[in-house]
């Protein structure tokens, strides 16, 4: 039997509770009894919380006994997870002996009573549950780092879920205040995660800069139970009813099949649409909803139920993917996209957590996008490959907000608060002149000159910096960096209560008596007030779905590297299965020719029912990349043609969508940008959108610039978006100036909140780095890139015009997308295209027919309309004063409209023409020769449905370069496109008729 590292009294209690222990308890139990900084990995379910806990309460019950105790902070990111590990400890250490009965545990967040809060500062908790903003408000009060002042060890729990952004920098500097809180300078750090890879890095972020960190992660016990749904219903590229109906009926055979069932849904507003329609198959009080934008009071309910086995389902965003205890689950459902294999290991791992048993995830594919990137997910678990972390940057508004509390509770001394900041991990590369930079921008009130003292810090000089008097209460008030959405608070008037938030958006689009469903219940609008709704209960009707905005997560890299792989076999000539993916690949590669992948990017370009165009940059590589690359290519677009254009990006696809008045040669589109010239295109295109504003806004909320609660209370939306308008009118003028006024690009100023938020848009919100690296890989060859010409969107481009509203780059709202022209009925707008021969009548021509096609197609050369049996008809129009016959400079015999003569007499002023017509009687040239060019040329592509430059030459007596000129003016023009053909470049009508026929390659591999 192994030996417990405990004393006596654990031990006994140990193995009377738990019996034996699992691997990740022995082996992390002796790194953590060491004092050493450690970091515990294992999957869900392995017993982490007692590997790290256990040793550190086994210390407390051995030392000696006093009126203020060492503490032990445990960390979550989630209220509710402190709470209920808060809960699972209390009854699990309730056995323990009477050393352990004085053992106080107690929560600290922002739901603890006022009460509980001084309790906890005079009699100091044993153990202290709590989370990252809580912690910075305890670090900013008295009685707060008094508490904190015996704290011998903090524990980060789903550390994974905090490192990664601005949250898990702002407890790091957090971390490292907390340390030297300490008398003796120490603090023993220890961190949980079920997913985290690789552990070395999270463990650089847990110990921070300098310091060595030991890593437990045993190897991977059972895998996952992945089981990829598909019903009798065909995926398409959206999801229609049929899909859904045969969606709920799976998932209500898997409930009905026993046990308890979590269903993960990518959005909010699916998360109530799914739990309204399995409510209707299984009964209301079996299924509820449960997503961030409930109230805390339903969904701790929720959760309770859940764990007491009450609800036969439970649907959710990602509110529980986390580690709170919601009892035996035998099964997880994820609808739609996974998203990351860590986050589909995170959330499988909810289930099954029996010995021997693997955790079991069905996943239901709503789109044939969602259907490959489920099978990519079957790849990389197969494989045992998982997202990296990384290190989360140095954010300039999170160090503002971190110096403004330090200096508010007397840390005065510039270098040592320097030093401070530079042993957490995230800043461990952070120069003087860049921290400077944040203390003078703090000591200038944001704006260099015009407010210099008024700020919240005084520089004093000599290194000693003082902060302003209101400074502390403000950090308080507007603790942390999680963002403003201004969603409205919903208020249930008949309980008080608030019941959950609505987007702004939606809010205002709602009305006083209007039925709407939230959290599976619903609800009638009484009221919609500013920043409020108030409700109702209501009996259950037909209920409007709330939505979000901002909502849509894209694909991890590594997920996006299995579809490239899986499409790189299909290319290489893999055989296809009679699935469905194999056969949505297969026709895809049929349709195109060649796929995308990791080694190619496919340019596909088509027409609409209308004659707009349209082109698709198949590109696998995420949506972060492919937001980027979008955006920058439709800022080129824009400058190019003058025309602000429509745009969207999915995982898979950037989408342009031009006017019909827009041509170009379809090599040159990736030849707008390049890997020297795409940031600045790029910066310039994000200055653009509300997104910078927005962006902007957010870091100014961390700085204390502009303040998200004052004393009275929430700062209204309205307020905070004038304060931002007004700071970025300060500190960026040129990003509010009048457009008719700048002269060139926007100049960037070097301002720490601008500079911090723009990359937060390049680098969080989109990757340009990334973006940057496939360009520099295209301009050495080790890309090819290939282009398409279809006539029709090929299977991979009709995912994309069906993009949801979070894919669009453009302000356009959903109803007003060009790509709404393909949801008509499949059938020609205009006359198909056709040849010369089936153009022109057969048998004998009357005069009537023969006078309105040459007015269309401004000749027809004589043999031609004598071969079609035209003579007669031309003779008649001759001596009615309609038609002439023309010779050009090289004898070459033309029918001509009279109506026509203009254009020709500007090109050849010494044309003869039968019956002869003297000058005086002819009518005036036209001023610009190559207008005159062009219509000819027109004519000559209506009338044949294509012309090369050589073959208009010889048949019109122009010279070729004449005829080149016209044609490729006409291409500019948008009225003409050009294909590659073995005898040249071939000018074709751009119409959707004028494209029939298989698709055709127009460019070659490069």
């Amino acid at each position: 039997m192994h030996v417990l590292p405990f004393s006596a009294p654990v031990r006994a209690w140990f193995r009377n509770r738990f019996g034996v222990p699992t691997e990740i308890q022995r082996a992390a139990w002796p790194v953590v009894a060491s004092g050493a900084h450690c970091l515990i990995s294992a999957g869900t379910g392995q017993g982490k919380s007692m590997a790290a806990l256990l040793p550190l309460l086994d210390g407390l019950l051995s030392g000696p006994a006093g009126p203020n105790p060492e503490t032990i902070l445990y960390i979550s990111p989630l209220r509710a997870l402190s709470n209920n590990m808060a809960d699972g400890l209390t009854a699990d250490l309730a056995s323990l002996p009477d050393a352990a009965a004085g053992l106080r545990i107690a929560v600290r967040t922002g739901d603890t009573s006022r009460s509980e809060r001084q309790r906890q500062i005079k009699t100091r908790p044993n153990l202290l549950l709590t989370t990252p903003e809580s912690l910075y408000i305890l670090l900013g009060s008295s009685g707060g780092r008094k508490m904190l002042g015996g704290v011998k060890a903090v524990v980060v729990d789903e550390i994974h879920a905090l490192m990664n952004g601005k949250r898990g920098a702002h407890l790091a500097l957090s971390l490292a205040r907390l340390q030297r809180l300490q008398a003796d300078g120490k603090l023993q750090r220890v961190g949980m995660s079920a997913t985290v890879r690789p552990a070395q890095s999270a463990a650089r972020y847990l110990a921070g800069a300098r310091r060595r960190c030991a890593v437990v992660a045993p190897a991977a016990a059972n895998g996952l139970d992945l089981h990829i749904e598909l019903g009798p219903e065909p995926l398409g590229h959206f999801a229609r009813r049929a899909n859904w109906d045969c969606i709920f009926e799976r998932i209500v055979e898997l409930m009905r099949s026993g046990g308890t069932t979590l269903v993960f849904c990518p959005t909010r507003a699916l998360v109530e649409r799914v739990a309204s329609a399995l409510a209707e198959h299984v009964g209301q009080d079996r299924v509820a909803a449960h997503h961030g934008s409930l109230g805390h009071q339903r969904r701790a309910m929720i959760e309770q139920q859940l764990r007491a086995g009450k609800l036969a389902a439970v649907v959710s965003s990602a509110t529980l993917e986390l580690g709170i205890d919601i009892g035996k689950l035998e099964r997880v459902c994820q609808i739609g996209q996974a998203g990351s294999v860590g986050g589909a290991r995170q959330r499988a791992g909810r289930s099954r957590h029996r010995p021997g048993q693997r955790p079991r995830l069905h996943l239901f594919p709503l789109t044939l996008s969602d259907l490959m990137d489920a099978h990519a997910l079957a790849d990389a678990l197969q494989a045992q490959k998982s997202e990296a972390g990384f290190m989360p940057s140095g954010s300039l508004d999170t160090l503002a907000q971190h110096i403004v509390a330090m200096a508010a509770v007397g840390e005065t001394d510039e270098e040592a608060i320097f030093q401070l900041v530079r042993g957490a991990s995230p800043w461990a590369r952070l120069s003087r002149k860049c921290f400077d930079g944040v203390l003078d921008m703090l000591h200038h009130g944001y704006v260099e000159g015009r407010e210099t003292g008024s700020g919240p810090l005084l520089r004093l000089g000599g290194g000693r910096i003082r902060a302003d008097e209101n400074a502390g209460r403000h950090c308080l008030l507007n603790a942390g960096t999680i963002p403003e959405w201004f969603d409205y608070d919903v208020r249930d008037l008949d309980r008080g209560l608030s019941i959950g938030r609505l987007d702004e958006e939606f809010a205002f689009e709602s009305s006083p008596g209007d039925v709407i469903q939230l959290g599976g219940e619903t609800y009638r609008i009484e009221r919609v007030a500013s920043g409020r709704v108030d409700v109702r209960s209501c009996d259950r009707s037909e209920a409007a779905l709330p939505f979000w905005l901002g909502e849509g997560p894209g694909r991890s890299p590594m997920l996006s590297s299995f579809v490239r792989q899986r499409m790189a076999r299909v290319e290489r000539g893999c055989k296809p299965g009679r699935g469905q993916l194999d056969a949505f690949l297969a026709t895809a590669r049929e349709q195109l020719g060649v796929l995308p992948g990791s080694r190619r990017i496919v340019l596909e370009r088509f027409f609409d029912p209308g004659g707009d165009e349209h082109l698709v940059v198949h590109a696998l590589f995420g949506q972060r990349i492919n937001r980027a690359w979008g955006l920058a290519l439709r800022k080129r677009f824009c400058r190019q043609f003058n025309f602000e254009l429509q745009a969207a990006a999915t995982d898979n696809a950037i989408l342009i969508s031009l006017g019909a008045t827009h041509s170009f040669p379809l090599a040159e589109v990736l030849g707008y940008l390049s890997a020297a010239t795409v940031r600045d295109v790029l910066v310039q295109a994000v200055l653009d959108t509300p997104l910078f504003a927005t962006r902007l806004r957010w870091c100014a909320n961390n700085a204390l610039a502009i303040r998200r609660r004052d004393e009275a209370g929430p700062v209204p939306a309205q307020i905070q978006r004038n304060q931002a308008e007004n700071l970025i009118a300060r500190i960026f003028p040129d990003q509010l100036a009048c457009l008719e006024n700048l002269a060139g690009p926007r100049r960037v100023p070097d301002h720490p909140l601008v500079r911090q938020a723009l990359a937060d848009c390049l680098d969080e919100h989109m990757d340009l780095v990334g973006l940057e690296r496939i360009y520099r890989a295209i301009e050495c060859g080790s890309i090819e890139v290939s282009a398409i010409q279809t006539r029709t969107p090929s299977v991979l481009a009709e995912s994309v015009l069906h993009v949801p509203r979070y894919g669009y780059l453009d302000p356009a709202a959903a109803e007003e997308r060009r790509t709404r022209a393909f949801e008509r009925a499949s059938k020609p707008s205009i006359t198909p295209a056709k040849t010369a021969a089936s153009r022109l009548c057969r048998g004998s021509p009357d005069p009537a027919w023969l006078e309105q096609r040459l007015l269309q197609w401004l000749y027809l050369p004589r043999a031609q309309g004598e071969r079609i049996g035209a003579a007669a008809a031309f003779v008649k129009l001759v001596r009615q004063g309609i038609a002439t016959a023309l010779w050009t400079r090289r004898q070459t015999c033309l029918w001509v409209h009279s109506g026509n003569l203009a254009e020709w007499l500007t090109l050849c002023p010494d044309a003869r023409l039968h019956p002869f017509v003297p000058r005086g009687l002819r009518p005036p040239v036209l001023d610009c020769r190559d207008e005159a060019a062009r219509r000819i040329a027109l004519g000559a592509v209506k009338r044949t449905g294509q012309a090369d430059a050589a073959g208009l030459a010889a048949e019109t007596g122009l010279s070729v370069e004449e005829t080149s000129l016209a044609l490729a003016g006409l291409q500019a023009e948008g009225i003409v496109r050009v294909g590659a053909e073995p005898a040249g470049q071939v000018y074709r009508e751009r119409q959707p008729a004028a494209a029939a026929g298989s698709a055709e390659t127009v460019i070659g591999c490069r």
